[in-house]
């Protein structure tokens, strides 16, 4: 982290501290409540934010490690889902528990429609036989009779005329193609909700409605707590459900709990019942329409029902079988649980053991990468594992392999260059720096060797303040030897050349010498050059070297002598005398610069090396400048393969004198 970023971090949450500072004064101000408002809203934002923060880095702190995340991965895809499912199963069972009482609920008013439609038709029965007095006190039931539609008997609640439309209403039941009668729910003149049957026969009309606590008698049919009301009554209370054709009512926890009598006494916790058998369910039902017993006129669309029951009720009747089948279906219930649980934990197990062994091996894995990185790379990890994990360690271990190979050989390289470095600054020392020339001598000189050893050499050397040898050769190979051999033909050369021996007689001394290696056979091109400066004369002598350029009057002329390489068998050396004139300009090169080979594989060659020598001659630089310039468009940037080596010497007697001899740096 840059100091800039530190310096805007803290300058940050300097700001931020003071604006908290500021909102904590405005909130504590009683001066202007609305302010106050805000500024506990943003406090109370602000409080938040930095909760989430602080549980962001804590998470993320937590989860650094690979062990921590699997397991943390492990307990949001295994183990947070338990309760999610428990949770869903619980809203399951309360929704189906509510279902099945509204299915007690229904069955309870289909029973006890049943009951006064019956009573209805029974009285109707002994109506006609003209029995209608012993009726009058049916329990719980009220019953009236009707002649010409006019009460002429029974219970003087209900109407004194006969209800034409309960005809209508029983033609619309069957018509919905019902099996039994659905509950007929119609209001007293008290408002009182009940249930109502019908029967008619040759102008002679029994009506039968239920007389005593409808609540408490669906109750007892049904084994819960029911309390009817007027859907007019609690629009806010019930929330209605519709699924298909079917209507439901669902009422919040709580509301229209039947009312504690003053009888009832309250029992301690420690007397109440267990939480199975007190009605903890909460349901409501959808009936009706609840309608006007006198004239059917519609009252309400909906009587609500408010259910309670208890668990112990739902399973009383779910399971209300022979004791066989219900210890058969819990023996099955208990074996699944146990078979789940077991694969459960059996799976926790391997979960477990997976992310132990995948976090140790993580651990290992960072253990050896830290080794590394301080340098240890003799690091190894113990494999064992046949996964994707043990591919990774063995990788591990053949890359430190690699690079503790790679250290070695880079040390061994470092040594290696310090000696070929000791090597080409020996080959440097042998090349001359100073080259001795007069006012009739100008040279210009070049070497490059392809490798950092060459074999290419040359030299010149100075007899006396006219005369001096122009030397060039080529070792065959590259390399350490190679250069030791140059070093030890200079040695030899700059020997024989003192002692004042001609030119054959030092190349026959030179190639007796080459042959005499046992080591490891080599031969070396070579070609001498003796100039008399005064005399304006040159004695060539060639020992298989390439051919030697004269330029003059800027035509370059192909001197080819013929010689055996220094090494072989035959001692045999081409020899000439050229007489050089003014403006004179003498090239010896070797074979690098005329083998040097472009894109295509085509060497330089003869013809284009004399096309680019032809030309005015200044100076000896401005004859190297031109050829090494046509040998580089020539290769168009491909590498050399042999050392290039090259001398030119422009000759100028003219200006030539005693006192402006002089030695000069090329």
């Amino acid at each position: 982290m840059t100091r800039a970023s530190v310096l805007l971090r803290s300058s940050l949450l300097a700001l931020l501290a003071l604006v908290i500072v500021l909102l904590t004064l405005v909130a504590s101000s009683t001066q202007s409540s609305l302010l106050s408002i805000l500024a506990l809203g943003l406090l109370l934002g602000f409080a938040l934010l930095g909760m989430l923060w602080l549980l962001w880095k804590g998470l993320r702190a937590f989860l650094w490690r690979v062990g921590r995340r699997l397991a943390f991965s492990y307990f949001l895809i295994g183990i947070f889902p338990i309760p999610l499912v428990a949770l869903l199963l619980l809203l399951n069972g309360f929704l189906l528990s509510g279902y099945f009482l509204g299915h007690l609920f229904r069955d309870a008013a289909n029973s006890l429609q049943l009951e006064v439609q019956h009573t209805a038709e029974t009285a109707m029965i002994g109506f006609a036989s003209g029995n209608e007095s012993e009726w009058d006190e049916a329990e719980q039931i009220d019953v009236a009779f009707y002649r010409q539609g006019r009460r002429v008997a029974g219970s003087k609640l209900l109407p004194t005329r006969w209800p034409d439309w309960l005809a209508s209403a029983e033609i619309r039941e069957q018509g919905a193609g019902r099996r039994r009668p659905a509950p007929l729910f119609a209001a007293l003149a008290d408002d009182t909700p009940t249930l109502v049957g019908s029967a008619s026969a040759d102008g002679r009309s029994v009506l039968a409605a239920f007389s005593g606590s409808i609540d408490d008698e669906l109750g007892r049919r049904s084994g819960l707590d029911v309390t009817l009301m007027r859907g007019d009554e609690d629009k806010k209370g019930t929330i209605q459900l519709s699924l298909g054709d079917r209507e439901f009512a669902l009422v919040p926890f709580g509301a229209h709990r039947p009312a504690q009598t003053q009888a009832e006494p309250t029992l301690a916790d420690s007397q109440k019942p267990p939480w199975w058998r007190r009605p903890v369910l909460l349901w409501g039902e959808l009936a009706g329409p609840l309608r006007s017993l006198d004239d059917g006129t519609v009252l309400t669309d909906h009587v609500v029902a408010t259910l309670h029951g208890k668990p112990a009720t739902v399973f009383g009747r779910l399971f209300s079988g022979s004791a066989e089948v219900n210890t058969a279906v819990w023996a099955s219930l208990i074996s699944v649980t146990g078979l789940l649980a077991t694969i459960y934990g059996l799976a926790f197990l391997m979960a477990f053991f997976l992310i132990f062994a995948l976090s140790r091996a993580v651990n290992r894995l960072s253990r050896a990468t830290n080794s590394v990185r301080d340098g240890d790379f003799s690091t190894r990890i113990p494999v064992k594992r046949r996964d994707q994990i043990g591919e990774l360690q063995r990788s591990f271990n053949e890359m430190t392999a690699n690079l503790e190979a790679s250290v070695a050989a880079v040390a061994q390289k470092e040594i290696l260059d310090k000696e070929l470095q000791i090597a080409r600054d020996l080959q440097q020392s042998l090349i001359p720096a100073d080259i001795p020339t007069s006012d009739a001598a100008e040279f210009a000189t070049l070497f490059e060797p392809s490798a950092a050893i060459g074999g290419d050499y040359f030299d010149i050397l100075p007899l006396d303040d006219q005369r001096l040898v122009v030397v060039i050769a080529d070792v065959s190979g590259h390399g350490l030897p190679t250069g030791l051999r140059m070093a030890m033909l200079k040695a030899a050369l700059v020997i024989l050349v003192d002692e004042g021996k001609p030119a054959q007689e030092i190349l026959r001394r030179l190639s007796a010498m080459v042959r005499s290696e046992s080591e490891r056979r080599f031969f070396v091109t070579a070609c001498i050059a003796f100039i008399d400066l005064e005399r304006g004369e040159m004695d060539l002598t060639n020992a298989g070297h390439p051919p030697t350029y004269l330029l003059r009057d800027g035509v370059a002329q192909e001197i080819l002598l013929t010689g055996n390489p220094l090494g072989a068998l035959g001692e045999s050396f081409g020899q000439i005398q050229i007489s050089l004139q003014e403006d004179d300009v003498v090239v010896w090169l070797s074979d690098g610069l005329i083998e040097a080979l472009d894109p295509a594989g085509e060497p330089f060659g003869y013809d284009r090396l004399k096309q680019a020598l032809d030309g005015p001659a200044d100076d000896a630089a401005q004859v190297r400048d031109r050829l090494l310039a046509a040998v580089e468009s020539h290769a168009r940037g491909v590498p050399a393969t042999d050392d290039k080596t090259l001398v030119a010497m422009l000759y100028r007697p003219s200006a030539a004198t005693p006192a402006n001899s002089r030695t000069r740096r090329m």
